[in-house]
């Protein structure tokens, strides 16, 4: 009987060891658990929209609190995208807007990206989308390289058919 109850107190112990050593890891860890009330999203949009940096999308992105919004060609997107993109070439701009003008609502930011650094399309996007009067447009400079290159979550095939309602016959992967 002694045997049980010292095993007992000494798992006891052992629990409340590991309670305290998680508790203490949290406490010194920049991005640990919020203990008593949750505390304001790690990212911290500024007023003004402008360029946004990988790490913030990727908070963004893993909180959904952020539409990405692809401006290379059909062709492009279908090739690779970050997943849940939706792909908005500047010469479909006008056929595409009215379409997601009701999802821009639904998320804190809007995020354009294109591939490689003097790529102009995400900007180009992002001044269309502003001049409509959507809010928080950041740009993702080299967005599908950096994206890719991190190995971060994509996909392939073509949206854009979904909503125009249009078929692609560019898109492979479409007319199948």
């Amino acid at each position: 009987m002694n045997r049980v109850r010292n095993t007992v107190v000494q798992s006891g112990y052992i629990l409340v060891l590991a309670v305290l050593c998680g508790l203490g890891a949290n406490l010194v860890r920049p991005d640990g658990l919020p203990m008593v009330q949750a505390q304001g999203s790690a990212v911290t949009l500024p007023s003004d929209s402008g360029e946004i940096a990988l790490k913030d999308a990727l908070l963004l992105f893993a909180s959904r609190r952020a539409l990405f919004l692809d401006a290379r060609s059909g062709f492009e997107f279908a090739d690779g995208h970050i997943q849940g993109a939706v792909n908005v070439p500047v010469d479909d701009f006008e056929l595409v807007f009215p379409k997601l003008a009701d999802r821009f609502e639904t998320v804190d930011a809007v995020i354009t990206y294109c591939d490689g650094e003097r790529c102009p399309l995400s900007t180009d996007l992002a001044r269309l989308l502003m001049d409509r009067g959507v809010k928080n447009v950041f740009v993702l400079k080299n967005g599908w390289s950096v994206w890719n290159n991190e190995r971060l979550p994509v996909e392939k095939g073509q949206r854009l058919e979904s909503l125009l309602d249009l078929r692609d016959n560019l898109c492979v992967e479409c007319a199948r």
